[in-house]
């Protein structure tokens, strides 16, 4: 896959042996922030009974497919209250995933073929999910969510250890399938614009076809991969409000 060298714009000092400094990569982030909020601003700008123009009810049906799959099933009775952040995340996650798409890979690429992105995400999702179970539970309630009821005490001393891997592996997993998705859907769609440019005359349509096909392939698996992110996060979030008996 081409990825973009990475090029420090804005030189920040380094504390606690991170860097600071703004690099192409913070800026495509910002970006794909940036364009979210204007999407969805321009979406809800002129709110009515009914929505108006294709621009409008796209939103509508994507907005209206999140709250019934993943807020409403998935987190229940809670759903209203974190409707704000999933519906956020997964329009920030469609729109960096689409930057992708920009037909100017030395200037353009998802922001989640980082794997530091989908980590920093990942994590974020982790944090939210241990206060949540926290709040919900005390924090003697959420350690005794690591050991199930009825277990015995010596039985518990391997199942323990397991429980907590289990659950560190949450944010791992989220982090690495959003990363792996996207860059193995970007590297597919450069073999076939290579083979394009090294391609006999004769063979051309073939490479051209493909491209045509992956792109359109890429673009569903942006929406794919934002919409399954969401949910996941949903699902950890509903887990960890429930009560511990």
């Amino acid at each position: 896959m081409h990825e973009i060298p990475r090029t420090v714009v804005f030189r920040l000092p380094t504390v606690l042996g991170m860097d600071l400094s703004i690099t192409n990569e913070v800026l495509l982030l910002w970006l794909a922030a940036g364009v979210t909020f204007v999407l969805l601003a321009l979406a809800c700008r002129r709110r009515g009974p009914v929505a108006r123009g294709w621009f409008q009810n796209l939103f509508e049906a994507l907005i209206q497919f999140i709250e019934k799959e993943v807020i409403r099933d998935t987190v229940g009775k809670q759903g209203r209250e974190w409707a704000p952040f999933l519906l956020a995340l997964f329009f920030f996650l469609l729109i960096a995933n689409l930057l992708g798409m920009v037909p100017l890979p030395d200037v353009f690429q998802a922001a989640t073929a980082n794997l530091s992105v989908t980590a920093g995400l990942a994590l974020m999702v982790f944090a939210i999910t241990m206060v949540v179970a926290i709040r919900a539970n005390g924090f003697i309630g959420f350690l005794r969510s690591f050991v199930p009821g009825g277990v015995p005490r010596a039985v518990a001393v391997l199942i323990v250890p397991i429980e907590v891997v289990s659950w560190l592996a949450k944010p791992a997993s989220l982090a690495v399938r959003l990363f792996a998705n996207m860059v193995a859907g970007h590297a597919l769609l450069l073999v076939f614009v290579s083979l394009e440019v090294v391609a006999a005359w004769f063979l051309l349509p073939l490479p051209l076809a493909g491209a045509v096909v992956m792109s359109l392939f890429e673009i569903f698996v942006c929406f794919i991969q934002a919409f399954v992110f969401t949910l996941l996060t949903a699902i950890y979030i509903s887990e960890a409000a429930s009560t511990v008996h």
